[in-house]
């Protein structure tokens, strides 16, 4: 054991006293929610979920602080428990408004608004609270000593953002601040370095796994993304004992962009049915009249499954391979669908489009992949419910397909693909594209709502997969933040978080 993972060792042990002191329910929620903004929640899980049960106990009747009452609030739906958004009725006026001396709480604001986050269609006082608080903190926005914290609320929510950016981001913030405890200080700052250095490992393992691939020196028509595959990856799941399935992960999302891209730029139609057909029979030697850059992917592809085939039988779950199959098919089906439309010129309605873009989108597929690679071994009850595409992932699905259409429509429409759903919506509706904007934008937060209410009294089988759905979701946040698609053009902001989590360590 080395000299930072002894002192790491040691604070854990410090922090855990901390939190089985710490009684007062102002403190625990603020400590609860350190823990997590700093990135270190995960080192004491079963703590946190005990702190969670006595602050549900907690009847907050008698609370008055705002901010109080919003943590709780998030941090409970965050956890999945029923906790009503009455809550915050006693603070309305006699007009049934959020009471205007609540503009002076910056942090009760603040944490209003993160709250907000975890509605569900049914709550119209969640956007009320949404639309309050919003609107005072931007006319804050540059305002000490909370300036930072508002602004990164406003640009991506803390429920939306990725765990390891958020921390990378919050640690500098909290060592500022007033309340910093600097116990938690010390570990976050030497957790996130130790993760980091595992991290890079990972990521030049798998840099050197795709270079000996050589698949770009075939196909130079796709996209070369390995630092933002793994990026993704990271985004899932970044816990060290992760780090096979966010190796599986990652190369599974790097050969989905291969795929996407043949379908999209290059496949002529005959070959695509081929291709296509070598999918839908999964056999991958059987490959007679497919072109020589077609039959060098799927050799690639088919040792990639071989290994995961492995994977499963080492961990005595090998029959999650034939969900993992049945995740693949659709998808190739929806690339070839979108392919022939392309290419017959024929111009799908909105709701065609949607229903099958939101196979395409590969959301279904990743998440079958991610959880299908876990430890758990999953009741066929289970398995056979994700093969339905349930509720979660639909909605994660549609956020995704948004989302990119809105930020990667001019790449698309220059290597002649079909019209995505802001062009269709333009067309079918007669609006112009930022009326189809906005239609589009309330899609994806009623997207995030019905992913909120899902995530509410799950079943316990389930929390895993709504926790991945959940965590996929927040990568496309972040990838088509302000829509911009930084996975296809990752200079810029993509490259920036990447560098914050994989190159830039947190300096003492």
């Amino acid at each position: 054991m080395s000299a930072i993972e002894q002192r790491i060792k040691e604070l854990k042990k410090e922090v855990k006293t901390l939190i089985f002191s710490t009684n007062d329910l102002a403190e625990k929620l603020t400590l609860v929610d350190d823990l997590l903004r700093l990135g270190i929640y995960y080192h004491f899980e079963d703590e946190i979920r005990e702190a969670i049960r006595c602050i549900n106990d907690h009847v907050d009747d008698d609370i008055n602080d705002i901010r109080l009452v919003a943590l709780r609030f998030r941090l409970l739906r965050q956890e999945g428990y029923v906790v009503s958004p009455g809550v915050f009725s006693k603070f309305k006026d006699s007009e049934g408004k959020f009471k205007q001396e609540l503009s002076y709480d910056v942090e009760g604001l603040i944490q209003l608004y993160e709250a907000s986050m975890l509605g569900t269609n049914d709550e119209p006082i969640l956007e009320e609270a949404m639309d309050f608080a919003r609107g005072h903190m931007e006319c804050m926005h540059g305002e000490e000593p909370h300036s930072a914290q508002i602004r990164r609320a406003l640009e991506t929510p803390f429920h939306r953002g990725i765990r390891r950016l958020e921390a990378r981001l919050y640690i500098p913030v909290y060592e500022k601040s007033k309340a910093c405890n600097t116990i938690l200080l010390e570990l976050a700052k030497l957790d996130f370095n130790h993760l980091q250095s595992i991290h890079q490992a990972e990521l030049k393992s798998f840099s050197v796994w795709w270079k000996e691939l050589g698949l770009m020196n075939n196909l130079s028509f796709s996209r070369d993304r390995v630092a933002e595959c793994y990026f993704w990856s990271l985004g899932v799941w970044f816990e060290p004992r992760y780090s096979t399935e966010r190796f599986f992960i990652a190369k599974v999302i790097n050969l989905i962009t291969v795929i996407d891209d043949i379908y999209d730029a290059y496949g002529t139609v005959e070959e695509l049915q081929l291709f296509t057909n070598v999918f839908e029979r999964w056999n991958f030697q059987d490959v007679d009249g497919l072109p020589t850059y077609m039959k060098i992917f799927l050799n690639a592809f088919a040792g990639v499954m071989t290994e995961i085939e492995e994977e499963l039988r080492k961990k005595g779950t090998l029959h999650h391979k034939h969900y993992i199959i049945e995740s693949f098919k659709p998808l190739v089906r929806a690339y070839f669908q979108e392919a022939l439309w392309t290419n017959t010129g024929y111009k799908p309605t909105f709701k065609e489009y949607l229903n099958v873009s939101l196979i395409s989108a590969a959301l279904h597929t990743l998440t079958s992949v991610s959880l299908c690679l876990m430890e758990e071994v999953l009741s066929k009850d289970t398995l056979d419910w994700l093969l339905t595409v349930p509720k979660i992932v639909k909605a994660c699905s549609i956020l995704g397909r948004l989302m990119d259409d809105m930020a990667s429509s001019e790449f698309e429409q220059q290597r002649m693909h079909l019209d995505s759903s802001l062009q269709i919506c333009m067309r079918e509706e007669g609006i112009t594209k930022q009326e189809a904007v906005a239609k589009l934008n309330e899609m994806v937060e009623n997207g995030w709502k019905d992913i909120n209410k899902e995530c509410i009294n799950p079943l316990p089988s389930r929390k895993h997969l709504n926790l991945g759905v959940l965590n996929f979701t927040r990568v496309m946040e972040v990838v088509y933040y302000q829509h911009k698609d930084s996975y296809t053009s990752p200079e810029g902001q993509m490259k920036e978080n990447i560098s914050l989590l994989l190159v830039r360590p947190i300096e003492d």
